[in-house]
């Protein structure tokens, strides 16, 4: 089981997805995307998908959270790997620390370092 809500920060990033405002950005974003996951679209792969994900996640930086630039779509697969090479350079998830680290908002240079882990 997932244990949400650890802290307040947590509950207010989950309530965000619960939103008028999120509910527009992921539409807006899955439309832009034609349904289509953007990770394995930059490695010639067509799939897809529903997920909307944070590129730089917004446990990490909170002000891109409602930015348009910072959601690509992702199917299943590309979000754990992404999720675990997140918890790796970022320092994001439970039990981990925040890293001081420079953000990556570029997908192909994700997709690469998603491969190297």
């Amino acid at each position: 089981t997932v244990t949400r809500y650890r802290n307040e920060d947590k509950r207010q990033q989950y309530n965000f997805y619960r939103t008028r405002q999120w509910s527009h950005l992921r539409q807006r974003v899955l439309e832009r995307d034609h349904y289509l996951c953007a990770y394995c679209k930059v490695q010639g792969v067509i799939t897809p998908a529903k997920t909307v994900d944070h590129i730089v996640p917004i446990e990490f930086d909170e002000t891109l959270k409602a930015n348009v630039d910072n959601l690509a779509v992702i199917c299943g697969s590309c979000h754990r790997a992404k999720t675990d090479w997140e918890q790796l350079y970022y320092g994001t998830g439970q039990g981990n620390e925040l890293q001081s680290v420079t953000p990556i908002n570029d997908v192909s240079a994700i997709v690469v370092l998603m491969d190297k882990e």
